[in-house]
């Protein structure tokens, strides 16, 4: 009888392998690109209210203007993750997470010990020959930490460079910021956008030529990180690649104090 019973439609054939499930597709981002921008602006604000006594409780201007930033950093990145989780639930998947994390470890770090070299001795060196030619003179990128930093200035420094800075900033402007713009204008807009405020956010005061090539480098390491993050589908990714990043900066500005 039971050769009689006709196959099933919704079963292979006999001896046919079942065919893999598509893997479900990323959700769209739910927040949109200017709202994101006026909770980032407004958590800045309340963030740095909050550390104003950090310059009363440390005397030195450079250590406390350090540890007011790394302050700063964890406060954003609490915050946006509380705005996130109370009013867009389901974040984690539009930003992503992956399963496996060691692959993305090795991914980004070797991505971002790739992009140091490309883009500060690459496109730094272009735009410095490019702003020399505009202002008719030599520029020099203002600098990034103080001249001279105590032991506990280089902990905060290191320790900034390489936990605080990529997870802050990766968390923002990859995984907020170009995930909405590009979800909803494309990729160039999510990059362009995201890279021009990355860049925006470097600004060091200083010479203003100095001051602009600071930002241009920063711009265009924000579009490469965004390339990144969307070929790999994961905030893990661009944050090594990030703190990789940070690691070979800070190596090199150090050692040539």
């Amino acid at each position: 009888m039971s050769d009689l019973v006709p196959p099933r439609p919704d079963l292979p054939a006999h001896g046919a392998s079942i065919p893999e499930m598509p893997a479900p597709e990323r959700p769209l981002a739910t927040w949109r690109w200017w709202e994101a921008v006026l909770v980032y602006l407004l958590i800045m604000v309340v963030s740095a209210f909050a550390v104003l006594p950090i310059f009363q409780l440390i005397p030195s201007r450079g250590l406390a203007n350090l540890t007011a930033s790394a302050i700063i950093a964890i406060l954003s990145v609490a915050l946006l993750v509380l705005w996130l989780q109370r009013f867009h639930p389901g974040w984690r998947k539009v930003i992503g997470v992956p399963r496996r994390i060691w692959p993305e470890v090795r991914a980004g770090a070797g991505f971002g010990a790739l992009l140091y070299p490309v883009v500060v001795f690459g496109v730094g060196i272009a735009l410095n020959l490019l702003l020399e030619q505009v202002s008719g003179r030599t520029i020099r990128s203002p600098r990034q930490l103080p001249a001279h930093l105590s032991a506990a200035g280089v902990a905060v420094s290191i320790a900034y460079a390489l936990v605080i800075a990529p997870i802050h900033e990766e968390l923002f402007f990859r995984g907020i910021l170009f995930r909405s713009l590009a979800d909803r204008y494309g990729f160039a807009v999510g990059a362009g956008g995201s890279g021009l405020a990355f860049g925006l956010i470097h600004y060091v005061p200083g010479h203003a030529y100095g001051s602009l090539l600071l930002m241009g480098v920063m711009v265009f390491t924000g579009v490469a990180l965004a390339w990144f993050y969307q070929r790999r589908g994961n905030i893990v990714a661009s944050m090594v690649a990030h703190a990789t990043f940070n690691v070979i900066g800070l190596t090199l500005i150090l050692s040539l104090r």
